[in-house]
């Protein structure tokens, strides 16, 4: 239900977004409220139906003024609030980055390697996956697993292409095993 209650949040944002011509801007101020109102020690405050409801919004709208976000993002944040829903707003976030990768021919990547990569590397692995989905855009977030030993993993929406040191030593492992080596 979270979920489907998101995607109608998230979609109406990206078409108020759309006619200000601001998504890429309240996608930003979505995800910098995402991440302050869901700070560890302030979540339970929000969240807590124990705290008057005056008092959590109050606090929300705090945060939100903090954060200098638009009065669209703004306005949608203290809906969430008034309503109970903020728990949602990861959702939202979710949504509303999906959506507005299909709007702009882009996909998100997680490339795992066991050492950090220089810039040259990053760029390079940027562009075999740019290459793999035939998207105008990647946008490539790395991760350091010394479980891999070697190589790269490369998660692109969901698809792992597994280039690891420690999958390639598996599938060898594999084929001795069934030739009795």
């Amino acid at each position: 239900m979270n979920g489907r209650l998101g995607k109608r949040y998230a979609r109406a944002l990206l078409d108020l977004a759309r006619s200000e011509d601001a998504q890429q801007v309240y996608g930003g101020e979505l995800v910098r409220a995402a991440a302050a109102l869901g700070e560890p020690r302030l979540l339970p405050l929000l969240l807590s139906p124990a705290i008057d409801a005056s008092q959590r919004r109050a606090t929300t709208k705090s945060v939100v003024e903090a954060l200098q976000l638009s009065t669209t993002v703004a306005q949608l944040i203290l809906l969430l609030a008034d309503r109970d829903r903020l728990a949602i707003l990861p959702d939202v976030v979710r949504w509303y980055e999906e959506f507005l990768d299909q709007e702009l021919d882009r996909v998100r990547v997680t490339i795992s390697t066991a050492a950090p990569l220089s810039q040259a590397e990053k760029t390079e692995i940027t562009e075999l996956a740019r290459r793999l989905t035939r998207r105008r855009e990647v946008v490539a977030t790395t991760e350091i697993d010394p479980d891999i030993l070697g190589g790269v993993v490369l998660d692109v929406a969901g698809t792992i292409y597994d280039g690891s040191l420690k999958a390639q030593l598996g599938r060898l492992s594999k084929e001795m095993a069934e030739d009795g080596v």
